[in-house]
């Protein structure tokens, strides 16, 4: 494989001292990486039938309540997931996870501090985009923290390698091609945690004035939408005011619902920081929103089968019109890495799974949207955060030349990194709710933990993650495979 020689070179030497105080403040690691081989020899080593059984297993371990409460939802799901092998992986984040708590993973060996940071938990090539931060400033970076948990980075760097490597499969690039797509996503993102570690990181961000080509190409195409445009193409003006259009997907609430979500909505007001809020002088500084209408929708993502998430039309800075804000209220899943990291401290923390979505959010991103926050309705927890003209995903069925593909993978590799490493005790912004978190769980400075956990084997560490991009890439269209026949076969029970 490409060696890669760096000219920015971390400092020698280990900072044990703050693994050895993370380590001695948490329990020993619930999942093994010091297994006698890699995951993906395992893997590959395994039968078809033996894969098939496998895959199968870890569905029904895992979704079978689902299935049961709603199968036709699921089979939607799974014929969504049968349709290509991306798809297919973007629907199952808890294979992934079982199949890496076996695998032997030296960096996280080396220090077991870097097994407890702030990762993303489904870090695939199309969770990133654009959003309007509560600043003002566009951002391109990391989205949808559903599966944010505490775990190992190398999981996050790997699960966005195989997923480059599907993307670059489907596009008819050679093998030689995307390995070098890989390497450079790795490249970028280590030399990003070592710029963290001599500079100061809490305010980076992917903005207009730092990017280039496609994603600068995105930032300013999200620039121009309009927020009236944006309202007008789900809301109709009916007798001078706002209301949502109904459609087959969009429904209404009756009165009962009605109610109960207005009070989740209440108690979801109480979880927006006070440096966000909309000040009320009549109201004693309090944020108070006036809701317009609300209805319910069917959730249309592949992980979200059988759910109804919850449109509000709230009343903006004035009468006008043309500030109205909607805003989504969706049932917050339990996180797939949380199968796997067994943590009685975090656990407790993490009970309510829209608190543990919106911290994450908050910790593995410097400016949050100004609208996040979280709540319960009845006993199911949610989250809730804004429908906006300015959130624009990263669309790659318009990235096809190789050189836009290899430009694109190195603000992925920068974001990520960033992800990583604002993931700390130093983090701003935080809801009053989370303010007394164990954050002595977390290293005090993650880009040192991360660093260290390398410890200068930087060409090693690249190569560990780029073999395993291209192996559980090749993996993962094997996988859709044996799921496609054992699916259309009636091999998944309940279904």
């Amino acid at each position: 494989m490409h060696q890669i020689q760096y000219t920015i070179r971390h400092e020698t030497g280990r900072s044990s001292s703050e693994a050895n105080r993370v380590s001695s403040e948490t329990n020993s690691l619930s999942y093994d990486v010091n297994a006698r081989e890699k995951a993906i020899y395992r893997l590959q080593a395994q039968s078809d039938q033996q894969r098939t059984q496998f895959i199968i297993d870890t569905f029904l371990k895992f979704f079978q309540a689902g299935i049961h409460e709603n199968p036709t939802a699921f089979r939607g799901r799974f014929r969504k997931m049968a349709s290509s092998p991306f798809r297919f992986y973007r629907g199952s984040a808890t294979l992934f996870y079982q199949d890496l708590k076996t695998d032997h993973d030296q960096f996280i060996a080396r220090n077991n501090a870097a097994g407890q940071v702030f990762i993303h938990g489904d870090l695939h090539a199309e969770n990133f985009g654009t959003y309007l931060d509560n600043h003002g400033i566009l951002n391109f970076d990391v989205n949808d923290f559903d599966e944010g948990y505490v775990g190992p980075f190398t999981w996050d760097l790997k699960r966005l390698l195989a997923s480059l490597n599907l993307v670059c499969y489907e596009k008819g690039f050679s093998d030689k091609e995307i390995e070098h797509t890989l390497i450079v996503c790795a490249e970028e993102y280590l030399k990003q945690v070592y710029d963290f570690c001599r500079h100061e990181k809490e305010h980076f961000a992917l903005t207009l004035q730092n990017t280039t080509g496609k994603i600068k190409k995105l930032l300013n195409e999200t620039r121009i939408k309009c927020h009236v445009t944006h309202l007008d193409s789900m809301t109709s003006i009916e007798n001078y005011d706002r209301k949502f259009i109904r459609s087959k997907e969009v429904k209404d609430v009756d009165a009962s619902l009605r109610d109960d979500l207005i009070r989740a909505f209440k108690k979801y007001l109480e979880t927006v920081p006070q440096s966000k809020k909309i000040a009320d002088k009549s109201d004693n500084n309090q944020l108070t929103c006036k809701v317009k209408d609300i209805v319910a929708r069917a959730s249309p993502g592949i992980g979200s089968a059988g759910k109804t998430s919850y449109s509000f039309l709230i009343e903006g800075r004035s009468e006008t019109l043309e500030n109205d804000v909607i805003l989504y209220m969706k049932p917050a899943q339990k996180s797939a890495v949380s199968y796997v990291v067994r943590n009685p401290t975090i656990e407790e923390y993490f009970k309510h799974d829209g608190l543990r979505t919106v911290l994450c959010s908050y910790a593995m991103q410097a400016s949050t949207p100004k609208w996040l926050g979280y709540t319960t309705l009845g006993t199911v927890p949610c989250l809730v955060d804004e429908v906006t003209a300015h959130s624009e995903d990263l669309n790659w069925s318009e990235i096809n030349e190789f050189k836009d593909v290899v430009d694109v993978v190195q603000y992925l590799g920068r974001a990520t990194a960033k992800i990583h490493c604002v993931a700390d005790s130093d983090c701003v912004n935080r809801p009053k709710d989370v303010s007394n978190l164990p954050f002595s769980i977390i290293p005090l400075h993650t880009e040192k933990t991360i660093r260290d956990a390398i410890a200068g084997h930087d060409d090693d560490f690249i190569q560990d993650m780029v073999e395993f991009g291209m192996i559980y890439g090749e993996q993962v269209r094997r996988d859709h495979h044996l799921f496609f026949e054992a699916f259309r076969n009636n091999r998944i029970p309940g279904l």
